[in-house]
């Protein structure tokens, strides 16, 4: 699978954001040409995440896209996901390769070192953050376009920019030579999810 065409928009959904019923805002957002969602909901109840998970996994399966669950294997296994998200802090990226060998594997980067084990066992990867977001706790070091720029030259797996980008600041991010952008606050927050998609997109596809 040539993954690299579904991360030019890439969706981190945190579902207490939404401000239309979670199956009008996946549909809107996915008719939109979001191509991965990426289930994030970190401290959400497990039984209620995976309910959603199973409502979003329904939805995702009538379009060509790619449903990640965010650290947590076993979810992603119990809908059928495509994949799971993982950071330095989360399950150990070796061990869930070894035995997950045919899941994709999205790895959260934030220096060399990090950069260095996603070549070893991640299919694609999280460059970030950008700079200050609210929807992450313990946030690494600011990276901005240039230093996200200077990670992809160590990667050899294709990456998107993560953390605080929206339609103000996302020109300057594709700056960096990374395959796409990740979004959550912006787009999971709007009221008009299709609009504001499109408008991200109108701009990512006219990166030369």
């Amino acid at each position: 699978m040539d993954i690299t065409k579904y991360l030019s928009l890439y969706l981190v959904l945190e579902t207490k954001f939404l401000q239309l019923p979670l199956k009008d805002f996946l549909e809107e957002v996915l008719s939109a040409g979001i191509k991965t969602i990426q289930l994030r909901d970190k401290y959400l109840d497990y039984n209620i995440k995976l309910d959603t998970a199973y409502i979003i996994h329904d939805i995702m399966a009538k379009y060509d896209s790619l449903f990640i669950i965010n650290d947590n294997i076993e979810i992603a296994n119990q809908v059928q996901a495509h994949g799971v998200h993982l950071g330095v802090l989360d399950e150990d990226i070796k061990v869930i390769r070894n035995q997950y060998p045919n899941m994709i594997i999205g790895y959260s980067c934030n220096n060399i070192d990090d950069c260095n084990i996603a070549n070893q066992y991640a299919d694609y990867v999280g460059i970030g953050p950008y700079t200050d977001t609210s929807t992450k706790d313990n946030l690494r070091t600011v990276l901005g376009a240039k230093g996200i720029d200077q990670l992809t030259k160590v990667l050899t797996k294709p990456s998107v920019a993560i953390g605080g980008i929206n339609l103000d600041n996302i020109s300057d991010v594709l700056s960096a030579k990374v395959q796409g952008v990740a979004i959550s606050s912006y787009i999971c927050s709007s009221s008009t999810p299709y609009q504001d998609t499109k408008k991200i997109l109108d701009i990512i596809n006219a990166r030369v």
